[in-house]
């Protein structure tokens, strides 16, 4: 887990196991754009994820990486509370890290 500025960058599996809480506090994290692999090495991931507290909710995004550090954004949603923005989430980082594991199946 790394901290810039008032963002949190975290790995996938990290937000895996994010709590409300912890959102709460760090206000605004964002995923890794590379996941280390079983050999050390780190690999680009298809996506990476973000997640920022807001005055009147919460904001999460879904940015697929063009060319890194190029990337747009394929999914955006708003929702009042933490709980709520926190499921569609960690659903999210289970479909990108599926998404990379499929992507390695086929190598």
């Amino acid at each position: 887990m790394h901290y810039y500025g008032n963002e949190t960058i975290m790995s996938l599996e990290q937000v895996l196991r994010l709590r409300p809480s912890e959102i709460r506090i760090l206000e605004w994290v964002r995923s890794y754009e590379f996941l280390e692999n079983s050999y050390g090495v780190d690999e680009a991931v298809p996506a990476f994820l973000e997640i920022k507290c807001e005055e009147d909710g919460v904001r999460i995004r879904r940015n697929r990486i063009i060319d890194f550090p190029d990337y747009v954004c394929e999914a955006e949603q708003f929702f009042p509370d933490v709980e709520a923005a926190l499921a569609v989430f960690v659903k999210w980082a289970e479909e990108v890290l599926q998404e990379k594991n499929q992507a390695e199946e086929r190598e």
